[in-house]
This record gives structure tokens, sequence and C-alpha cells, in this order.
């Protein structure tokens, strides 16, 4: 059987910090993807129909004169019909670009209201605490003592925005008390009024300086207690419902000795699908039935082994030489003589193992082997 052209498949806009792991998933799922993201790298060139680099950058986010460019310019290079604009992280602390979006273009995600609801602290653990949701101590004003607590930004993503309260000085955040326990993430998809969890990752961060929570990767399996499991998955249904959360999303917990606490929901699809969108069903297909019929699956993804992706961050300022080799578990790749500025992102790197344990360490390897590719030596800086 032939296989379909470009002008056979259906087209939709993707609109990201970084747009390619949601440009893979449409390429599975028989779509064809035109990014606009910060980074146009050579990978979301290759697997995309069309791809565009945003100007500005992440410090900055995004600005609508910009987005607009560059999804109107995609659009129209478009090889079929567009179905609308998939969005993922960058919009959190600006959810009024996707009023704008929807003014031109079928929002194929969460709306402006659902985002601002639940990226406000005071909208969103009231209802935790309407629901009976157990989340860790929170408040807008400045505790007593600031001994136990972090501060987080409004909208914040990534894990940058996380402070010790004592390295703010800005006052557009919330503190939330610092709770023992292990970072775990469960993946799930809505449709409105309910939801189904696809799996569950754990979390670890790369921290720096100034940014002691930043993101570092997450694996796959969690070897998590069935009823700790079922107690989340629970959650994940009463905040989808009180929240109409539609599409991919993810919800944030802090798992200790008493059990699980909500942190916080990305209603988007996030840095986790690298390690889950591996199974018969392309993940993006799922978001797609279910903000357009509503549609669930009907349990957790089936996936063997475990998998484990990371983010490899720039240790100084660096150029990429002509001769830097990306072997086949890279992703994000920039492009030769392209400048990374110190403790930006370089690449995005994968490991199988498998258990979680082997996928972690073979990750520990690969971010290394980059470094020493990118410097020149090992330990990722230039003697």
């Amino acid at each position: 059987m032939p296989k379909s052209s470009p002008a056979d498949r259906a087209s939709i806009l993707i609109a990201a910090i970084s747009g390619r792991a949601l440009a893979e998933s449409a390429r599975r799922a028989g779509i064809n993807p035109l990014v606009a993201d910060f980074f146009a790298d050579t990978d979301t060139r290759t697997i995309s129909q069309g791809c565009r680099k945003v100007a500005g950058n992440i410090k900055r986010g995004f600005t609508w004169a910009a987005l607009e460019r560059a999804l109107a310019k995609l659009e129209a290079e478009a090889p079929s019909p567009v179905l609308g604009v998939v969005y993922g992280a960058g919009f959190e602390d600006r959810p009024q670009l996707l009023a704008r979006i929807a003014e031109r273009w079928l929002l194929l995600g969460n709306d402006t209201a659902t985002v601002t609801r639940l990226k406000a602290p005071e909208s969103f653990f009231g209802a935790l605490k309407q629901l009976d949701i157990k989340h860790p101590r929170t408040t807008t004003s400045p505790p007593p003592s600031m001994t136990g607590w972090l501060r987080k930004r409004r909208g914040g993503a990534g894990g940058s925005h996380v402070k010790l309260p004592r390295q703010v000085a800005r006052d557009d955040g919330y503190y939330q008390e610092i709770m023992p326990g292990s970072a775990v993430s469960a993946l799930f998809v809505g449709n409105g009024t309910g939801a189904t969890v696809l799996g569950f990752s754990e979390q670890w961060t790369a921290p720096k300086r100034n940014a002691p929570f930043r993101y570092g990767g997450a694996v796959r399996p969690t070897m998590l207690p069935a009823a700790l499991e079922g107690m989340m998955t629970s959650i994940v249904g009463k905040v989808t419902a009180a929240f109409a959360v539609g599409g991919l999303a993810s919800a944030d917990f802090v798992v200790g000795d008493t059990g699980a606490l909500l942190l916080e929901i990305n209603p988007r699809p996030g840095a986790t699908l690298d390690i889950f969108d591996c199974g018969d069903m392309p993940l993006l297909q799922l978001h797609l039935e279910a903000i357009l019929e509503q549609k669930l699956p009907d349990a957790l993804l089936k996936l063997e082994d475990a998998a484990a992706s990371a983010i490899v961050y720039a240790s100084e300022a660096v150029s990429i030489g002509k001769d830097v080799i990306w072997p086949a578990w890279t992703m994000d790749m920039p492009g030769p003589g392209e400048r990374i500025d110190k403790d930006r992102p370089i690449c995005t790197v994968a490991a199988r193992a498998r258990t979680s344990e082997g996928a972690k360490k073979l990750i520990a390897e690969r971010i290394s082997l980059i470094l020493a590719a990118v410097y020149g030596h090992p330990g990722g800086k230039r003697q």
C-alpha cells in the first residue's frame, strides 16, 4: 500500500517552548505537524512539515506579535487544512495568549479560563480545600518564618521559578511549605468531566545556584503501592471534574510517608511525552480524541521496560562545533555554530533499560558524553 502524501493528512499547528515531542507524536498519529517554538532544533525541522523559530527566548516568554506571525506563516505553508493549535509549555504565566489564539484558530486544549483558575493559587488551592484533597500549606502572604518554605512564581513551569524565599525579591509569587518526599507526576488525559491516568513517573532536579529546583529529568515506571496509585488517580479525577480539564495534562505530587500531596496541575502536554509516547496509541491522538470527541482511553498505557529522559544544560556558554556527532539517543539537537548560553538546554537525552535504576544510570552516563562532545573535555568545561 503506498504511503499517504502530506496533502492526504490533516495538519495541526504546535506552539510551545519546544515543540519537538508534540511533533513526533503528531507524526505517529498520521498528522502533519507545523511547529512554532523558541529553538527550531535540527530534529524538529526534520520531523515537522514546517518549523518556525519564534522571536524571543525562554526568559522573556512568548509575545502575541511574534507568535501570531510564526503561526500565520506556518498555516500558509500547510499542505492540508489546519485543524487547530495544540500548545505545550510556555503559556501558564500568560494564558491571555490562548484567548488570542482562539480568536483565529481552533484551540485544541484547555482555554484561558481553565488555565487561569488552575494557575492562580487562590482558586486552585481553595478548590483543593473544598474537595478535601491534601496539599502542602500554601499562602500568598509571607509566612512568619521563611524556614521550611519555598516561593513559587505564579504560572511558573520547569522548576526554575521555585526558590528559597531569601533568593526572591519580586512580589509575583506565593509560598508553599516544603514537604519531604519524592516528586511524582501522573500523566493523564481528561475530557472535562472525567480522566484516565496513563502512567506515573518520578522526576529529579538539575540544581544550579539560583535555581535549586530546576527540572532535570523523569523516569518510568515508579514502584508505587497500588493503593497509593489509586488515591492519586482519584485525586486526578476530582480535579479534572472541578476544573473541566481537557486533553493531555499532568498532576505533580510529592510522595512521602504521609501519602501523596498535590502540588499543581499542568494543563497541557509536558516533558514526559518522551518516556510515555511509545505505545500502540500515539498520545497526541488521545489528546485530540478527548478534546474533540470527549473520548477517554480505558486504562493505563501498557509499556515495556523502563524509560528515562533528561535535559543536558550548558555548564558555560558554548558554540556548537561542526564536528559534534549526535547519537541516536539525543533529541532537540542544536545546529552547527549555534550559541548556547550558560545554564540553557543543549539537548535532551533518552535511555531505555530493564529497570528505572538502570535507565537513570544510563542517562547520567549519556549526559557526561554529550558535555564531553560539546566542550571537548570530560566534565563539560573547557580547560
